[in-house]
């Protein structure tokens, strides 16, 4: 059988995303650690202060296994001689394209015409604000689509196979929940008298469009697609 070749199945492949991420993740710690030391995307501090209650024994064996799991998609890579520098560039492209793409139609599934797909306060200083969107890009693209899209639609289709469903209702409902938990997190602290119902709608398409790049197009398209929008989000706030 012959192995799937060319930039549309290398893109998606779990390996290449693994390798074509890291560079975004390491740029944004570098840049947080010296330029915002104090400063920390929510879904970056959730996933980091669960680490930090784990014993030491457990975050040893952690370690290890994702310095494993590096070494086996580099061996990977290397053994079917994926181009992922080459198609990792052209992540980024395509990234960018769909990144100034996402609100625009977001807001046409919502009528509503203001872009709102941001975490931090758009009056911060306009660095903080483009390092911040790096870390978003990364951390919560790997909490609401790599972690919950996934384990729901995991769920989901389990439990919906006892009433002889097809599994792609359970991944729509997945892609559903998650995408609506990824719009009620960008609420965290607002009550619900303030929340915006249109605001709220808006996020939430956001959601399930960054839910269909992750299925269709795989996890570094879909990291790149939210840091960019949120990049330009900000440049565009701060012309």
């Amino acid at each position: 059988m012959a192995v799937p070749e060319g930039y549309f199945e290398w893109s998606r492949d779990p390996a290449v995303g693994l390798f074509v991420i890291m560079p975004l993740w390491l740029t944004y710690e570098v840049l947080r650690q010296f330029f915002v030391p104090r400063t920390m995307n929510l879904a970056e501090y959730w996933v980091k202060e669960q680490f930090y209650t784990l014993p030491r024994v457990v975050l040893d064996v952690y370690s290890i296994a994702v310095a494993l799991a590096v070494a086996i998609a580099a061996w990977s890579l290397l053994r079917r001689q994926i181009p992922w520098v080459r198609v990792g560039l052209v992540v980024v492209l395509e990234g960018s394209v769909y990144g100034l793409m996402l609100g625009p139609i977001a807001a046409q599934l919502t009528r509503h015409s203001l872009p709102v797909l941001e975490l931090n306060a758009v009056d911060g200083p306009l660095l903080a604000n483009l390092i911040g969107s790096l870390g978003a890009g990364v951390f919560e693209e790997l909490v609401f689509r790599l972690v919950l899209l996934s384990g729901l639609a995991w769920l989901f289709v389990r439990a919906l196979k006892s009433f002889h469903l097809h599994r792609s209702i359970a991944i729509g409902l997945a892609l559903l929940a998650s995408s609506l938990l990824f719009s009620l997190f960008h609420h965290v602290g607002v009550g619900l008298a303030e929340l915006e119902p249109k605001v709220f709608v808006f996020r939430t398409m956001a959601g399930i469009l960054l839910g269909i790049l992750f299925i269709t197009r795989g996890l570094g398209v879909c990291v790149y697609t939210h840091a960019m929008y949120d990049v330009f989000y900000y440049l565009s706030k701060h012309e």
